[in-house]
């Protein structure tokens, strides 16, 4: 798998022979595909500019070459560059320059290959101009050949067991799989980043991902059975009846689970977040989970690991602030499965974030929702799923508004709501008359079944907070509703004391935790300040 797409491999040129030009060239192992990855200004360091021609530093290929791959990501506005590239045989003679040929592209995303027509052991890209140029992946490969009666056959439906859970292949238009290749004993499981930006539809990152795969290496389908994205969405990669390619000399038994991103310690560039939010860890959890119920799996260091923690790897993946996270994984999907009936992941919240505060009156009320997604087995009714007052549970809220079911109750949630699917909580919050620091939290209910209840899926009582900051001091009237921030999980901006949405373990990217090490899956804080009445 490339290290684009299979967590960055730290190659290992020493110790390799090269091939010997008398040498049939056999398939690159996914674990030793050749392969760079740059963004902005390391992107544009990293071309020397040459006549009509900026020119990449020479990538080698130790067990040879016949193809180089492109995936590459414009900046807005940016016409795509044209790009060549040549082989160098093993006596270091260059072959002749080949244009590329773009096998996929949607809005900035492109996918292309160079074959180039020799064995080759180094590969020189160019470009005609790198200045538009967002991100780029460039790889030296040995394709896996197409045999001629493959035929592209429709990958199996999503098995119902999951169905609750995970987004199928159709949801994000995948192509059809040529894979034939069955391993349906699953005993282990793999935990990888993509090496990509997050911060794209999920759904077309997933449509280039699997062109990479298939188009530049040659492989049957995208090499993943799932994929998690930023949100803590899981998309079906591969049909998990599959044989996976995602960790060379191990895809027997073994299921791959990628998250889409860059969770190291280094080389991530830019692509923010560079720690995965909560979100994620949350549904690695409970696919891992399901997983290790269907097919009895022991949820342990051995059988649950990273990409880099099997023997003979040589790659970084899934990334240092990933890999710091696999024992959460593990220790969340031993509580997680299909017999959990009530447990709820943050999706999205309209309130302003406190890092922009704004100012009202102290009593005024102001209107915002939350969005919870329901990753238990029961259903959310109207008037039986509420949105309820912790710490302590049911108590009245000095934060109460008018449109408040009780005092202990902000809001039911506002449609049927089933497994899988996303339910709002619609309410407002008033500002307390007296000035200070006033918290509220909160959790959800179903009748007298707490989702923090021992054998439910939670979130706890002290994770989801409201927090109203009340000060006399303040001139500013309030802006329109409709233009406040929004955040989404893992993309707040810096935290520090007036953070607004932010996950245990997350401080802008850098992985810091909050005292006590308390598991939060979010925050909410809302900050308000109330005018000072003039005389």
């Amino acid at each position: 798998m490339s290290r684009f797409a299979s967590c960055a491999p730290i190659l290992l040129v020493a110790g390799l022979l090269a091939c010997s030009p008398d040498t049939e060239l056999l398939p690159t192992d996914a674990e030793l595909i050749p392969e760079r990855t740059l963004m902005g200004a390391a992107l544009r360091d990293h071309f020397a500019h040459s006549g009509h021609w900026y020119r990449a530093v020479a990538l080698d290929a130790p067990t040879g070459a016949t193809r180089v791959g492109l995936m590459l990501e414009l900046e807005a506005d940016a016409s795509l560059p044209t790009f060549e590239a040549r082989g160098f045989d093993a006596a270091g003679e260059p072959g002749t320059w080949r244009r590329a040929d773009i096998t996929w592209h949607e809005d900035r995303l492109y996918v292309g290959r160079i074959d180039l027509g020799m064995d080759a052991f180094s590969a020189e890209l160019r470009a005609s101009s790198v200045s538009g140029l967002r991100a780029l992946t460039y790889s030296a490969v040995v394709p896996v050949p197409r045999v001629d009666d493959e035929v592209a056959s429709v990958a199996s439906p999503l098995r119902s067991d999951l169905a609750d859970l995970v987004n199928d292949r159709a949801s994000w238009g995948a192509r059809a799989t040529t894979c034939t290749s069955r391993d349906p004993n699953k005993t282990r499981m793999a935990i990888h980043h993509t090496v990509t930006p997050s911060d794209s539809d999920p759904a077309t990152r997933l449509r280039g991902i699997q062109a990479f795969h298939m188009d530049t290496n040659g492989w049957c389908d995208i090499g993943y059975h799932f994929l998690i994205s930023l949100d803590g969405r899981i998309w079906e990669g591969r049909d998990l009846d599959l044989l996976g390619t995602h960790v060379g000399g191990h895809n027997t038994g073994n299921v791959g689970v990628s998250f889409i991103g860059c969770f190291h310690s280094s080389g991530c560039m830019d692509w923010t977040p560079f720690s995965p939010p909560e979100a994620m860890i949350d549904s690695a959890a409970a696919i891992v989970g399901r997983i290790t119920e269907i097919f009895d799996i022991n949820i342990d260091a051995t059988n649950v690991i990273g990409h880099r923690d099997h023997a003979g790897a040589t790659t970084a993946c899934p990334g240092d602030n990933l890999h710091a996270r696999l024992g959460d994984i593990r220790s969340r999907a031993g509580s997680v499965g299909p017999g959990i009936e009530f447990r709820a992941t943050y999706v999205n919240q309209t309130f302003p974030l406190a890092s922009m505060p704004f100012v009202l009156e102290p009593g005024q009320e102001v209107a915002g929702n939350i969005e919870l997604r329901n990753d238990g087995s029961a259903t959310w009714n109207p008037g039986e799923t509420f949105l309820a007052t912790t710490e302590p549970r049911d108590g009245a809220s000095p934060l109460a508004a008018g449109d408040w079911v009780a005092p202990n109750r902000p809001a039911t949630v506002d449609r049927v709501v089933g497994p899988g699917e996303t339910g709002r909580f619609e309410f407002s919050v008033r500002a307390p008359i007296t000035a200070g620091d006033h918290a509220q939290f909160f959790n959800l209910v179903n009748g007298t079944t707490w989702f923090s209840d021992p054998g439910q899926g939670g979130p706890p009582d002290d994770q989801l907070q409201v927090r109203v900051m009340v000060s006399m001091d303040g001139d500013a009237g309030p802006p329109p509703m409709d233009a406040g921030p929004t955040a989404d999980a893992g993309t707040a901006g810096d935290a520090g004391a007036d953070a607004g949405l932010r996950m245990t373990g997350e401080s802008g990217g850098c992985g810091c935790r909050t005292s006590g090490g308390a598991d939060a899956s979010w925050l909410l804080a809302l900050v308000v300040l109330g005018r000072r009445r003039r005389t």
